[in-house]
């Protein structure tokens, strides 16, 4: 995986961990900050049927550079809005809305864009309308960051890459988690590896 300036080597990105939604018990490995969520038949499903956003948070933090590698898709009728973020505080129960983290998603921001943004101040913000959600279509989807150099790729290609001039400290912020914004979806075979990667010379 090629981003500027850099190689994701993913052979040698170790899992550190991984959610097949086997057990009905979502609550061992997950945090709900708001939202219906439920494992259905290999899949978690999360549902929130309101004009807002419902997550989903690994109980686990991961103090490193991340890639959430997982499977998902929206369950139609709804059209829109499949999120996920990652070197994540949590949900705030003050604001009632996600805490600090990057949140990456399909389908949203209202015109079916492709995006990535930075909570809760979302001053950092890049989105393409270049890549459009198709309801009910399952995606493969990586995306992670290296100390502030987010990026995102559907389908093995990359979608969007930004620079965060000050990143989040993963020393402080390392959950991931899954989430929907007024939408219906689903998510499975969820890996969280540490990210192996190193400096990619380029030149014309």
């Amino acid at each position: 995986m090629k981003l500027m300036g850099k190689e994701i080597d993913i052979a040698n990105s170790r899992i550190i961990f991984e959610d097949c939604f086997t057990d009905p018990d979502i609550t061992k490995n997950w945090e709900i900050g708001r939202g219906e969520w439920c494992v259905n038949n290999g899949w978690l499903e999360g549902h929130y049927p309101k004009s807002g956003g419902g997550l989903i948070y690994s109980k686990q933090h991961f103090n490193c550079n991340v890639l959430m590698d997982f499977e998902a898709a929206t369950i139609p009728p709804s059209n829109h809005d499949l999120n996920f973020t990652w070197c994540a505080e949590g949900w705030d129960a003050k604001t009632d809305n996600a805490g600090i983290g990057y949140i990456a998603g399909l389908g949203g921001w209202y015109e079916n864009k492709t995006g990535i943004e930075r909570a809760p101040e979302y001053k950092i913000c890049a989105m393409t309308g270049a890549f459009k959600l198709e309801a009910g279509r399952t995606y493969h989807i990586q995306a992670g960051s290296i100390d502030g150099h987010c990026f995102l790729f559907i389908d093995g290609k990359q979608v969007l890459e930004v620079y965060d001039p000050n990143p989040i400290d993963t020393a402080k912020y390392g959950r991931v988690g899954l989430g929907v914004y007024g939408s219906h979806a689903r998510f499975c075979n969820l890996k969280v590896c540490e990210i192996c990667w190193g400096v990619l010379s380029q030149s014309y």
